[in-house]
């Protein structure tokens, strides 16, 4: 599950993202540094909305697959991964939805499925810009 810290900002804003995930017993997904034949686990926002991105996994246990003759960076479990994205400068308030893809390849110890690129739309509402305060509201001392 894909989470940003709040559901509204303003234009030119950055907010918090996490991402929590939970494998299913006897699998794995992977981390980075990895060969080119695997897909590693990454979060990728689209532009629309997403000026800048980026994601902090925790590291990745290493894991030895004799039956491959490599060690590979592997997720198991359940894990969370933090993030930060700037909303695009120049949007207009209003309702809008951060979309973007989760890459992953899940594998147990026998078998790796094909990989996977999920979307994902989460909704966000840019609010307008504070306004500076209005004339003729300065506090004068008594």
């Amino acid at each position: 599950m894909i989470t940003p810290s709040m559901d509204h900002a303003v234009a030119g804003q950055e907010i918090g993202v996490v991402a929590d995930f939970s494998i299913a017993k006897g699998w794995h997904i992977y981390g980075q540094p990895l060969p080119t034949s695997y897909t590693p686990t990454a979060i990728v926002f689209d532009s629309d909305c997403v000026a800048k991105q980026s994601f902090a996994y925790p590291d990745p246990q290493k894991v030895a697959f004799p039956e491959l003759g490599e060690t590979l960076p592997v997720y198991a479990g359940s894990f969370r991964a933090k993030g930060r994205i700037l909303v695009r400068s120049g949007l207009k308030p209003g309702d809008y939805k951060l979309k973007g893809t989760l890459s992953f390849q899940e594998c147990s110890d026998q078998i790796c499925k094909i990989p996977q690129s999920v979307t994902f739309e989460i909704p966000l509402r840019v609010d307008p810009m504070a306004s500076a305060a209005p004339k003729g509201s300065t506090s004068t001392g008594s």
